[in-house]
């Protein structure tokens, strides 16, 4: 397949900006601007998993429930993602998005699904295969102008893995690090926003 350069122009034009994403967490502009990282770090246990839920079901809900209707990958490194809390969050969020609208629930569960079509989760279980995992993302990212936002949950997972499973050299780990780096690097192009948790 080609295209042409204003074809591709117009391919990446269409990528929804988040700055609208959460005014609560980001008053000061509504969001982060396109190509921006943050990180959301703190000790374990104080919502960091639950804020990044919340984002990313602001991101796939409808318009016409207060969501932006653009599609997240969400990158699980610590095998945590728990489906039926995300389901419990979007089912609330529509219920409460909905209400004003007479809708059935075949209707409602038609809504759920559609918005469960816009989320892409990859797990990884070792640095390898978040490095494997950055590379597919960098392909899938330019054909689908409809991803808006990267989650990666938690970026730091395999440290303590990977200086136990003979990658103890700082210089093994530094040339790992600097690899994923890179690879954020060049998918932030792609992308209106990324968030990285980690504890």
């Amino acid at each position: 397949m080609s295209e042409s350069g204003t074809q591709l122009f117009a391919r990446l034009d269409a990528r929804r900006c988040l700055k609208d994403i959460e005014p609560r967490v980001f008053p000061d502009n509504g969001g982060p601007d396109h190509g921006e990282v943050v990180e959301v770090y703190g000790a374990e246990g104080t919502g960091k998993t639950e804020l990044l839920y919340h984002l990313l079901c602001r991101c796939v809900l409808p318009k016409e429930t207060g969501g932006l209707e653009v599609d997240v990958v969400f990158v699980d490194t610590d095998y945590s993602l728990d489906m039926s809390r995300l389901v419990s969050i979007l089912d609330s969020k529509l219920s409460s998005g909905l209400s004003t609208c007479s809708t059935s629930a075949g209707s409602d569960e038609a809504v759920l699904r559609s918005c469960l079509s816009r989320l892409l989760v990859v797990h990884c279980s070792s640095s390898s295969q978040l490095l494997l995992t950055l590379h597919f993302l960098e392909t899938t990212l330019s054909s689908r102008p409809s991803v808006a936002l990267l989650l990666i949950d938690s970026i730091s997972a395999f440290y303590w893995s990977d200086s136990s499973e003979g990658g103890a050299s700082l210089s093994k780990r530094e040339e790992k690090l600097s690899k994923c780096s890179e690879l954020l690097g060049r998918l932030l192009r792609w992308i209106s926003g990324s968030r990285f948790c980690r504890p």
